[in-house]
């Protein structure tokens, strides 16, 4: 499986990097032994996982959060959103359909280019 971090999704990333310096590599761990039958589906191919962090000394629980993207045409792996779980709750459907948007308009730019 292919993973593909968008721009707009390395943005995000950035935010965490000074309270989670290992934000990129326990997030790498985790899309790469994705299975999307021990994830919460969301709808459109999407997925919510938990994501522990290696930066805490909590479980998954008190961990980051991530919507991922599983385009199965294409064998690929799309981060779309991520946040930690003690700043937000959850997301709306209509903040979750912004950044969805957001990341496949630069898939499938990519895809065409």
């Amino acid at each position: 499986m292919q993973i593909f971090f968008s721009n707009h999704f390395k943005k995000q990333i950035k935010k965490f990097q000074n309270k989670f310096p290992h934000i990129k590599k326990d997030l790498l761990q985790k899309t790469n032994t994705f299975n999307p039958e021990n994830e919460i589906h969301v709808g459109k191919s999407i997925y919510k996982i938990r994501i522990k962090s290696s930066d805490l000394n909590k479980g998954k629980s008190g961990g980051l959060r991530s919507y991922i993207y599983l385009y199965r045409k294409r064998n690929l792996l799309a981060p779309v959103y991520i946040y930690f779980k003690s700043d937000q709750e959850s997301l709306s459907q209509k903040e979750l359909e912004f950044h969805f948007n957001k990341t496949t308009e630069e898939i499938f730019t990519k895809l065409t280019n």
